[in-house]
């Protein structure tokens, strides 16, 4: 009869190895299914040349953009983008952009900018996969031009360094 409270240590210890194994097992999991969605939604190759195809588009110097961060969308084409292209809001619609987002110090912007202001959730998740600066590195790049693209009801993310080489 004395061995009861060594029956109940024994099922409470091992009801907690179990309970963390599961939990150990299902970030695991958690993390598979991410990396999984990264590779099936993030930089699909002819993603990034459409985006590459439209940054260009109505520009004859050697950058992207201008020298500010901005986001634009077919509501609210930027000046810089309505100045470059004439029908601006058509070339959202018929490419399926739904946004067209450039961020100069993407660290800093992540850190500093409050993006939960400027982007959605999703677009944060992807703007964190992006390599980002430290302020010790000078040489690190981590200026880009981002799309976010919307076909068959699911949104697509691209990004593109924002300092073209020759």
């Amino acid at each position: 009869m004395k061995k009861n409270g060594f029956v109940f240590i024994e099922s409470i210890t091992v009801l907690l190895v179990v309970v963390l194994s599961l939990t150990l097992l299902i970030t695991s999991y958690a993390l598979v299914i991410r990396k999984a969605k990264e590779n099936e939604y993030y930089d699909l190759p002819s993603d990034k040349y459409l985006l590459y195809t439209i940054g260009n588009l109505g520009d004859t110097s050697k950058d992207y953009s201008t020298s500010n961060s901005f986001v634009a969308n077919k509501n609210n084409c930027n000046t810089y983008m309505s100045q470059r292209i004439s029908n601006c809001s058509s070339v959202f619609e018929n490419n399926g952009l739904v946004q067209y987002i450039v961020i100069y110090g993407l660290n800093n912007e992540l850190k500093n900018g409050n993006p939960t202001q400027k982007y959605d959730s999703a677009t944060i998740e992807y703007l964190k996969t992006l390599k980002r600066c430290g302020s010790v590195d000078s040489t690190c790049n981590d200026d880009y031009v981002v799309g976010v693209f919307y076909r068959d009801g699911n949104y697509y993310y691209v990004s593109l360094s924002n300092k073209k080489t020759d």
